[in-house]
């Protein structure tokens, strides 16, 4: 084998290794931006997960305030701060509802029972001074403590599988699929 020759087979083995690491190079960069891609993705999916669950802690939060009546009867603190303040709650337990989307099933329906009795108080009673919807929460008191312990049990389980996407995706398909049900059944 001449010395041109073997030139040749060592330029051409160089060339074609230098085309092969560039190919795998390029895969693994492809690969690597897609795994940060998913990476960035999922942060944020968890950060307005974690926003969603704070705004409800602050709901449950308001209902952690106990006191007891002139009748030795007990009723949630926001009872006493008048009709105003009863139903900027009730709006901010809505808003906690807006972000059900993030939140597990089981912790949302929880909410939607709050959020049912809570509507039923304001239809039901008219409120005419702070003596009036302080009675109510008396007589409302045992459901909505239940009910808040229930809610504050299944954020605390929410929270700590927060991370697993997969119940997430569960959560999205089956909404998507009621969803299309709903709409195939208002047609047929």
């Amino acid at each position: 084998m001449e010395n041109s020759d073997l030139i040749k087979i060592i330029l051409t083995s160089t060339l074609i290794a230098s085309i092969i690491s560039s190919i795998v190079s390029a895969l693994i960069s492809i690969k690597l931006k897609t795994l940060d891609y998913k990476n960035e993705y999922y942060k944020r999916i968890l950060t307005k997960r974690l926003n969603a669950y704070q705004f409800l802690e602050r709901q449950i939060s308001v209902l952690k305030s106990t006191v007891l009546g002139d009748d030795g009867k007990p009723y949630h603190l926001i009872f006493s701060y008048g009709e105003d303040k009863f139903q900027e709650f009730q709006e901010n337990l809505f808003l906690a509802m807006a972000y059900s989307i993030w939140i597990n099933n089981v912790t949302v329906e929880k909410m939607e029972k709050l959020n049912e009795i809570f509507f039923m108080i304001s239809r039901k009673y008219q409120i005419v001074d702070g003596t009036d919807l302080i009675e109510v929460g008396k007589k409302y008191y045992n459901q909505i403590a239940n009910l808040r312990n229930d809610i504050e049990i299944s954020v605390r389980n929410d929270l700590i599988n927060l991370h697993n996407f997969s119940k997430l995706k569960k959560k999205v398909h089956d909404n998507l699929r009621g969803l299309f049900l709903n709409i195939f059944n208002k047609r047929s």
